[in-house]
């Protein structure tokens, strides 16, 4: 894809140094052969062409390619470089060569041409699109480039397969002087800035995850789709609307294979699933499915999944999504029904919805009956999604219009919030009444928007009242709670818990309205009260009920929040394992959360990367924008304390544009809690205090700031007592010193202000409170990260005080720590004062950590474990081949032997 004028080339760097170094052997007199293959839109030739424009001040330029229609004729592509000479060389309307003429006559022609080409500078030739160039051309080119000798010649040939072409061009045997070049996807950094310079504003990360995942990165796949909606992309990918320029150039180039292999790749749209050659050769009846499909899969139309069965899939949605437009669609119609007639339900009545034109009540009450025996068996994904064909099939139309808010109600409260907002159209178009109101309530949820869902859940649970339907009543009321709590009205969340309370009907709606119970009840009294109305939850999470996992997150999150850190990682760890889905709250990705600053307390920093990777990837299929904008947060925090200013930054970035979406504000709280959290790791105490001091004024976050007082409090604390502030120092240090505690985190952070507080008057009695912090039983978990930063502190005073041994010890200890942890600016800081003192010592392991990705840090940190490469791939939900990988780049970059030295220095950097 050529560059649109006025924008950036993006991307790319690895393959412009690979044409680069290309280019320096070949104006010294070493001729290289550079070969660019990749998919149809991949930017071949946009990445040429740019580099074409910056070596055109030193080379010369020859660029030759077919033209159709006339590219089928022998020799027509040469000819035309040969009549062009050494100027702007295409294939323009020439006489074809004779058919005398042979390949060795015109490749001593090519010969000629380069070698009068390089007589004043070096040459670069480009064959682009050499994929449709004709056999003879290629042949003579080939011919004249395997006679180079100490030519000044680059040679770079574009094309969709590059082991082809170079078969035949007659150019295997020039491997050792060539270079390939396959041209993938842009990487998500590389689509982030692509869109973002299109479009000329930013994007929220989710949004670029789909686009990328819809697209895989393909230039021309990204250009259509922001073309397509004026640079205002949707959330969801499958929302995409394929224009009709894109399924026209998809089509166009689908129709160039031959037809038994665009059989198959039609065949793969209308499936859209990937499809083995058994089933492909039935539905296509023929027996030549396997060598018709590997014409695909060389030129990357399609891909073969490892599988016992052979089995191929397309490449990316949006491909799948460009070719079913550009099928007509009574073909695709007949393979619809085709499909329908092979395959088993539920498949089956998916194909034959797909191909009705008119209402069918059979197949309608078919998917009903499925939808209800899905439902009772707790698959409410499957239901719904028979709910929703039903809609589209059913004649009777109060029928159609049930299935449709059921199935909305479905996908939100099982884990399909972006699915369930593809039919907002759809609802918003219902006839008024308390189910269309609770549906929009709960696409209100699904987007972030509390304040508007609380108002239809309110309207549709009074309606429901007024009509006796309590039971439906009750399950508006819980998730009515959900929206309430998430406001902060505690006394309203209350209230309503309790009216879904007394009129649920089943263990789902209990288990939601007990846990909104409970976290009203906390932002009232604070987590230790709400942790108490959770008493009679078995020990063991295991036996919790999966109808209570949000009760079982909760109470994980209240016992972070009282200080017993173990208990709270054991709660969230399990519930995030569950794959039970009830209603809106139960989520994989919000147990996770809240498990990452228990880990981050607990000094198991590699651990929270882990697990914040994996509630990214979890997030970014069924994720809400709460999910992202909390996880987003965290990154900064962690981006923070480990010295990434800059990344914490882009973080913060992405959580404020998360929150312009939100319409209450709690986003705005915990935001300015981490504004202030990240002003703190930097050293800036009057930012932290600016950052967060109005927002824990602010009357409306009261319930709030209560509820999460010991995650920003004691920063606050500390903040205001360096800052000379110590009337509000000692108003933190009342507020934290009321609260229950129920591990050690909660003393601790009390010494660790009182200590700040005391410093400012009286050192020795600030060391004193610090020596009693540290000092705190590790009940509930130790917080090793507080801990080391109040160490820090208490090394600092006992080196002013004159105490350097004791100074030294502290320091050491929390060096390790910082170390250990990634706390960088930390421990930089210990470094500093023990340079003072004359003591400081290399950290091990401190470059080579400094070396790794997020990602290769995760896979590092469980090979210090033990861990085998299959246990690595099932934890971080990556495949084997892509952990191989991934060590592979540690070994490499390291200069690390194997697995056993880098164990070893995982395990020295971690002491």
């Amino acid at each position: 894809m050529d560059e649109s004028r006025g924008h950036r080339f993006i991307g790319r760097t690895e393959e412009l140094r690979t044409l680069r170094n290309a280019a320096r052997m070949a104006a010294r007199g070493i001729p290289r052969v550079v070969t660019v293959s990749g998919a149809t839109g991949m930017g071949k030739t946009a990445l040429v062409d740019h580099f074409a424009e910056m070596a055109a001040k030193e080379f010369t330029v020859l660029r030759a390619w077919d033209v159709p229609p006339k590219a089928d004729l022998p020799f027509y592509t040469v000819t035309g470089l040969l009549a062009d000479g050494a100027g702007h060389l295409s294939a323009h309307e020439h006489e074809p060569v004779g058919p005398q003429s042979s390949v060795l006559d015109i490749g001593g022609a090519v010969i000629d041409l380069l070698d009068t080409s390089q007589e004043t500078s070096p040459v670069l030739f480009w064959l682009d699109d050499a994929h449709r160039i004709d056999l003879e051309s290629l042949q003579s080119i080939g011919f004249a480039l395997l006679r180079q000798d100490a030519e000044r010649i680059l040679t770079v040939i574009c094309t969709q397969h590059a082991a082809r072409t170079e078969q035949s061009m007659g150019l295997p045997d020039l491997v050792p002087e060539s270079d390939r070049i396959q041209l993938t996807g842009f990487t998500p950094s590389e689509t982030r800035e692509f869109v973002e310079d299109r479009t000329a504003r930013p994007h929220s990360e989710a949004r670029l995850r789909s686009l990328a995942v819809w697209s895989h990165g393909n230039p021309l796949f990204l250009e259509a789709a922001i073309g397509a909606y004026g640079g205002k992309l949707p959330d969801d990918p499958a929302a995409i609307r394929v224009p009709s320029s894109l399924s026209d150039a998809v089509g166009a180039w689908s129709r160039a294979f031959p037809p038994r292999s665009l059989a198959i790749l039609n065949m793969l749209a209308v499936l859209d699933t990937p499809a083995a050659v058994p089933l492909l050769s039935l539905l296509l009846d023929s027996d030549s499915v396997g060598a018709d499909a590997e014409i695909l899969v060389e030129q990357h139309a399609a891909t073969w999944v490892p599988d016992q069965v052979p089995t191929l899939h397309l490449v990316h949605v949006g491909q799948r999504d460009a070719l079913y437009a550009a099928i007509p669609r009574p073909e695709r119609n007949r393979m619809h029904l085709r499909a329908a007639a092979l395959l088993e339900p539920p498949a089956a009545w998916r194909h034959r919805v797909a191909a009705t034109e008119t209402y069918d009540a059979s197949l309608a009450d078919d998917l009903r009956g499925a939808a209800a025996h899905e439902a009772r068996a707790g698959h409410a994904a499957l239901a719904a999604d028979h709910l929703v064909a039903s809609s589209q099939v059913d004649p009777d139309s109060r029928r159609r219009q049930g299935a449709l808010l059921l199935a909305v109600r479905l996908q939100v409260t099982g884990g399909q919030p972006r699915t369930a907002q593809r039919h907002e159209d759809a609802v918003l178009r219902t006839s008024p009444g308390p189910q269309r109101d609770e549906a929009l309530g709960l696409l209100s949820l699904a987007k972030g928007r509390d304040a508007l869902a609380s108002t239809y859940l309110s309207l549709a649970r009074d309606t429901y009242t007024a009509r006796g339907d309590l039971a439906q009543a009750a399950y508006a009321a819980a998730e009515l709670g959900v929206a309430k709590g998430s406001l902060g009205l505690g006394q309203e969340a209350l209230s309503t818990s309790e009216f879904a309370l007394r009129h649920a009907a089943d263990d789902v709606v209990r288990g939601l309205a007990e846990a909104n119970r409970a976290y009203a009840h906390a932002l009232l009294g604070g987590p230790g009260r709400g942790l108490s109305h959770l008493d009679h939850l078995p020990e063991l999470p295991a036996r919790v009920p999966a109808t209570h996992t949000d009760t079982l997150i909760y109470r994980g999150l209240f016992r972070a929040l009282s200080g017993d850190l173990t208990g709270a990682v054991s709660d969230l760890s399990a519930a995030a394992r569950r794959r039970e889905l009830g209603v809106s709250r139960i989520s994989s990705v919000t147990a996770l959360t809240h498990s990452l600053w228990c880990l981050l307390a607990l000094g198991e920093w590699d651990e929270a990367r882990r697990n914040l990777s994996v509630a990214l990837d979890i997030a970014h299929t069924t994720g809400r924008p709460a999910d992202f904008f909390n996880l987003h947060c965290f990154i900064a925090t962690l981006h923070a304390f480990s010295g990434r200013s800059e990344a914490a930054r882009d973080a913060l970035r992405e959580a404020l544009s998360l929150e312009a979406s939100a319409d209450f504000s709690g986003p705005s709280f915990h935001l300015a809690a981490t504004r202030a959290t990240v002003a703190f790791a930097a050293g800036d105490f009057e930012e932290t205090i600016a950052a967060l001091a109005p927002a824990v004024d602010e009357l409306a976050n009261t319930g709030r700031s209560r509820l999460y007082s010991v995650r920003h409090m004691p920063l606050l604390g500390v903040a205001s007592a360096r800052t000379g502030d110590l009337d509000r120092a000692r108003s933190v240090l009342n507020e934290l010193e009321a609260a229950e505690p129920r591990g050690a985190l909660v003393p601790v952070v009390v010494h660790w202000v009182r200590g700040a507080i005391a410093a400012a008057d009286d050192p020795a009695a600030g060391a004193a409170a610090y020596e009693e912090g540290l000092a705190v039983p590790p009940r509930g978990g130790d917080p090793v990260a507080y801990k080391a930063l109040m160490r820090q502190d208490l090394g600092a005073l006992l080196m002013e005080a004159g105490e350097t041994e004791r100074a030294r010890e502290h320091l050491r200890t929390a060096e390790k720590v910082f170390a250990r942890l990634g706390a960088e600016p930390y421990r930089q800081q210990c470094g500093t004062l023990l340079e003072d003192a004359g003591t400081a010592a290399p950290v091990a392991g401190a470059d080579f950590w400094e070396t790794l990705t997020d990602r290769e840090r995760d896979v590092a940190g469980l090979v210090a474990l033990g861990w085998t490469n299959r246990e690595i791939a099932a934890r971080l939900y990556l495949s084997v081949k892509t952990v191989e990988y991934h060590l592979g780049n540690i070994y490499a970059r390291n200069d690390i032997s194997g697995r056993r030295e880098l164990r070893d220095l995982m395990q020295s950097r971690q002491m």
